[in-house]
């Protein structure tokens, strides 16, 4: 079937790259951007049922303005010192002026004598915005209101800095804008030197970049496009995964057929057909390799947390676009280059007499494979040690990106003020009768007393009298583990222990939406393992046509996701002393370590397959496999794991995190199992691991070494 795909394209090559560039204008152009589907408010993409959900329909059922977004003004000296009754008679000032500026989406600002902290080193102001929390209006008021503060302070020896959800909103964009414009230039630097420095060669560099390009331009003209017909938004900050997976899997299909079609040079086919038949020796490890990340991501769609069943669409549509693009357009464009491809390196015209380094492997290989199988898994086995030392952290969406003016203003807060002044805790007595604050008081009086709770605000009735709002200060930072395990834990159990048949209470705030993160994203990852690995086993099971293979194949997968887990968690909590890692890493450490590094496991044994389909024997299949394909394996996982690394430069925890986390597992799998363990593995159990395939009768007198 490749084969024939093949000869058709390079008989249209032209044809099909018009038809490309032509797909591409009208797409894009027809199409929103797409920022008009992207969203950094984690809490709406919980599912009704979560109790926080729940809290925020009560809130806006009560009082438009007990579900406002807010911020907090910190005022303090720029020296540190007391704030003097003059300076906090200049601050109740400011708050008045500033109030009467009527500033654009503000509905109010305001303070009073019990927002000055107890050692008088600051004094706060909340800042109540029109509008929803993710309104794009309402998050670009943030520095209207940061410019009117500081042109309002100029001349005194105070300071005062924004910090607060929406704070936190416009700097995490700020910083997803900056991080996607450092990523998206790191990752094109990387996709077009890297292929032009393994084939000496400024064209194979180029083609890359421009076959993805075309490819990113249409894959998110479709998610918005998709975005809009199916009523879904996504996190801004993971959209920036776009660009990496699309231009790291991109170049790895385009290295898969650019190697097999300079062997076929090699061996002395100088025609077009040379790309017809790279085409059908690369295209079904393409297929299958795209197939196989397809449907990993396509598993994210049975998550319950939108931040990952929302993803889902995207990734699959840039897979799938890919995909088609590396088995028409890039072999239309190599048809059309031809032999200058590898332009102006003569490396491809002969093959080197000389031993490779992946020769000597593979002859080692070949010898002694239960021992380099031993040496590997020992190893692995040692790094996934460490994964039982992993704690997660649930704070990525919430906590202010470091280095920016929500950062500063909120380090400014938490000197001066109990950590939860930032975000106190909403509790919602509902009733079908009307309340009073003596019916709400033992509950007020019981979270008091706990020992999570720094205060109780004062009770704040509705109009109807049915709704009662008991607001906590909690004692640690309301996006800390500490917290987020009160919440779910003895503080919604208090709250919960004084529902009736008339009354219902319902814990809300930051806080209850990160509890409910914590909650989901444990279901998720209970859910979307195995249906991932079923996915994978059922692919690899067809293209093999054996049921052994794909079992050792996700054996080794998982030993090098567990190996990743640990080596992830060695670097950031063991040595770099963070307090845990991200909470999502495990997840899309499992969706692109085992889909994307099965790509280099697929390659591999498709070879290995197809030596053995020659009629070699195990241990000579290994050794040809590696002498053939490692190279085609390292170079496209440098690549791919350098891509990964580039997240690492946006400067964000999360994305840094899970940068440098993928690119350790992809680079555990291109550089130690695929070209290694498998081979090893295959070599030791022989034609067994082909079960139920038929074993070769004969070894054909020429074997294509292509």
């Amino acid at each position: 079937m490749m084969q024939k795909l093949g000869d058709f394209i390079i008989k249209r090559r032209w044809w099909v790259l018009i038809t490309w560039i032509v797909a591409a204008v009208l797409i894009v152009g027809l199409s929103p951007a797409i920022s008009t589907i992207q969203s950094n408010d984690q809490s709406s993409f919980l599912p009704e049922k979560y109790e926080s959900v729940q809290a925020q329909k009560v809130a806006q059922k009560v009082s438009k303005l007990s579900d406002a977004p807010t911020d907090i003004i910190v005022f303090k000296n720029k020296d540190g010192s007391v704030l003097t009754s003059s300076q906090q008679a200049t601050v109740s000032s400011a708050v008045d002026a500033l109030s009467k500026q009527h500033i654009s989406q503000v509905e109010s600002i305001v303070t009073s004598d019990q927002q000055l902290a107890p050692t008088k080193k600051a004094q706060l102001a909340t800042v109540t915005y029109k509008g929803t929390a993710d309104n794009k209006d309402t998050i670009a008021a943030v520095q209207k209101v940061r410019d009117a503060v500081n042109k309002q302070l100029a001349g005194t020896n105070l300071k005062g800095g924004v910090t607060g959800g929406e704070a936190i909103s416009y700097d995490t964009q700020d910083s997803a804008e900056k991080a996607l414009a450092i990523v998206g230039i790191g990752t094109i630097l990387l996709v077009l030197l890297l292929p032009a420095f393994i084939f000496k060669s400024p064209l194979a560099g180029i083609l890359p970049v421009v076959a993805v390009g075309i490819v990113y331009s249409i894959s998110n003209a479709l998610i918005s496009d998709a975005g809009h017909l199916f009523n879904f938004t996504m996190s801004q900050q993971l959209s920036v995964l776009f660009t990496v997976v699309l231009f790291g899997i991109g170049t790895d299909y385009i290295l898969f057929l650019l190697f097999r079609y300079r062997e076929r040079l090699r061996s002395g086919d100088h025609t077009r057909e040379a790309v017809s038949f790279a085409l059908g020796r690369a295209g079904e490890a393409i297929l299958s390799a795209a197939l196989v990340v397809l449907t990993s991501f396509a598993a994210l769609f049975f998550a319950d947390f939108g931040i990952f069943s929302s993803l889902a669409p995207g990734l699959v549509i840039c897979v799938l676009v890919m995909m088609i693009a590396a088995l028409t357009l890039v072999p239309a464009l190599v048809a059309i280059i031809g032999e200058k491809v590898f332009w102006p390196s003569k490396a491809w015209m002969v093959q080197s007499e000389k031993p490779t380094i992946s020769k000597k492997v593979g002859g080692q290989i070949s010898k002694r494979p239960g021992f380099i199988t031993g040496v590997v898994v020992v190893a692995l086995l040692v790094l996934s040690f460490f994964a039982f030392n992993f704690k997660p952290d649930f704070s990525s969406f919430s906590q202010p990106p470091k280095g920016t003016a929500s950062a500063a203003a909120y380090t400014d807060l938490t000197s001066a003020f109990p950590a939860g002044t930032l975000n106190p805790t909403p509790i919602y007595v509902t009733s079908t009768t009307p309340l009073t604050t003596a019916d709400v008081k033992p509950l007020s009086d019981k979270l008091a007393g706990s020992d999570d709770v720094s205060k109780v605000l004062p009770t704040v009735l509705t109009a109807d009298k049915k709704t009662a709002i008991v607001s906590v200060v909690l004692k640690s930072d309301p996006y800390s583990s500490t917290s987020i395990n009160a919440i779910s834990g003895p503080i919604r159990d208090v709250a919960h222990s004084y529902n009736t048949a008339t009354t219902k209470v319902y814990v809300g705030g930051a806080t209850g939406a990160i509890a409910d993160v914590q909650a989901v994203t444990e279901r998720d990852l209970r859910v979307i393992f195995p249906i991932a690995a079923i996915f994978i086993f059922v692919i690899l099971a067809v293209l093999l046509r054996s049921l052994v293979a794909p079992i050792i194949l996700l054996i080794c997968v998982s030993l090098g996701y567990a190996a990743t887990l640990g080596a992830t968690t060695l670097i950031f909590q063991t040595i770099g002393g963070n307090a845990g890692l991200i909470s999502f890493i495990p997840l899309f450490m499992y969706i692109f370590v085992v889909a994307i590094g099965t790509d280099y496991n697929i390659l591999t044994v498709t070879r290995l397959r197809e030596e053995i389909s020659e009629g070699n024997d195990p241990r000579t299949a290994a050794d040809l496999t590696v002498e053939h394909s490692s190279a085609t394996v390292v170079s496209a996982g440098f690549i791919l794991a350098a891509t990964f690394a580039s997240l690492i430069l946006g400067g964000i925890s999360f994305l840094s995190q899970m940068g440098a986390s993928i690119a350790i597992g992809v680079a555990l799998s291109a550089f130690v199992i695929a070209p290694f363990l498998i081979p090893s593995v295959s070599a030791l159990l022989g034609y067994a691991i082909w079960w139920p395939s038929h074993r070769p009768t004969k070894k054909p007198e020429n074997i294509a070494k292509a």
